[in-house]
This record gives C-alpha cells, structure tokens and sequence, in this order.
C-alpha cells in the first residue's frame, strides 16, 4: 500500500512539472563553429605546444654561441719598434770629389698578426654539438607534431559527442513530452478505475525514467560543451 501511495506522488509530482521546465538547453548543432576552426584555435593556444617553441628557441640560441665559440682560439699581436739609426750618403761633385754624409736617424715600426690556436679535437667536439643541437630541435619539432595530433584527436571526439548529446536532448524532449501525456490519460483512466494499479506504476516510471534520460542527456551536453570549451581555449559556439 505504501509502495502504491508513494508511486501516486511521484506521478502528482511530475504531473505538475510543466514542459517548459524540462526545456532542452540552448545548445544547437548549427551554432557549433567547423571542427577544423577550433582545432586550428587550439593548436595556437596550446601551453604545450608554445613551451616546446620555446626549448626550440633556446636551442637555436645555443647552437648560435657553438658556432661563435671557435673565436676565443683567436688572439690579435700588434708592436712597435722605435729606435735611432745612424746611415750613410756619398756625395760626389766636380770640384770637391767625393765625401761621405752620415745622418742620424728616428726610426719607428708597426708590426700587427693574428694568431688562430685551434686543436683539432675542439674542432670536431663543436661540430658534434652542433649536431647534438640540430637533432633537438627536430626532435622538438616531432613533439609539437605529435602533441597537435592528440589534441586534434581529442577535439575530434569531444565535437561528436558534444553533436550527439544535443542531437539526444531534442530527442529525449519528444520522449518527456509523449510520456507525460500518456500518463495523463492512464491517470484518467486509473481516477476512473478502469485501469490496474500495475499499468499505472509502469506509465509513472516510464514518465520518470524519461525525464531522467532527459537530464542526462542534458548533462553529458554540457559537460562535452564546457570540456571542449576549456580545451580550445575559447568559446566554441558562433
């Protein structure tokens, strides 16, 4: 008996729950933005992606200072020699002869070199490490790719669950409506005692268990809207 009176208040309850209440979100199919747009959007907004660009950078930085390291091998030699020098001039004419002129002279000179000190082991120890470098950054450049692919993976799953939720809501909406007047009816006809108590709980819970698919798929909409939403980094609807 209490089982009966308890089954007859949840259908009193939801008798009264009007359709307006149960009113599929706003969420449409045709408002959702192209896949290919918030995949775009998400590859350029990953945090992921941008901190692989920076290693990549740095890395680029670092085969830049190899490449200049050989310079401090160089070194620069200038000197000057200054001095006194005493030389010579013979002098001859036709009436005096021949004499000899020594002059005191100043004497400055400049001397400039470069001297490279570079073993051969330096060498090919920096170009080694120039490769090292050159092969992380390919490397980095495989993560990136691969990263973009799992997100494009996932936003490819999270938009078609996302369209079947919603697809589900109008569905589910058809359910609860058609649910509700045949319960309305059996009602009428249970008043009137023309139907089993039996038939009557098996059209309360068939409008209950509809109302509850209703919710969920509800739900799952809005969860698969507000995860898709996080992970492209803004709003996904036009």
């Amino acid at each position: 008996m209490k089982k009966i009176i308890y089954i007859l208040l949840i259908a009193a309850y939801f008798a009264n729950v009007s359709l307006a209440q149960v009113e599929a979100p706003s969420l449409k199919v045709e408002n959702l933005r192209p896949v290919e747009e918030l995949i775009a959007v998400a590859i350029n907004k990953s945090a992921a992606i941008k901190a692989l660009n920076v290693s990549q950078q740095q890395t680029d930085q670092e085969i830049a200072m190899n490449r200049k390291k050989w310079m401090q091998h160089l070194s620069l030699a200038a000197g000057v020699n200054y001095g006194n020098g005493i030389v010579y001039d013979q002098l001859s004419g036709d009436q005096s002869g021949t004499s000899l002129t020594y002059l005191t002279r100043q004497n400055m000179t400049y001397n400039v070199g470069l001297n490279i000190r570079l073993p051969f082991t330096e060498v090919s120890s920096r170009r080694n490490e120039i490769k090292i470098k050159e092969l992380e950054i390919d490397r980095l450049d495989y993560l990136k790719d691969e990263q973009a692919e799992l997100l494009k993976k996932e936003i490819i799953k999270l938009y078609s669950d996302l369209k079947h939720y919603i697809t589900s809501i109008a569905i589910q909406a058809e359910v609860v409506e058609s649910n509700a007047m045949a319960l309305d009816v059996a009602e009428g006809y249970f008043k009137a005692g023309k139907l089993p108590v039996e038939q009557y709980r098996m059209a309360v819970e068939s409008n209950y268990s509809a109302k509850l698919q209703f919710e969920k798929a509800k739900n799952d909409a809005w969860l698969a809207y507000n995860t898709l939403k996080n992970l492209v980094g803004e709003d996904i609807l036009k």
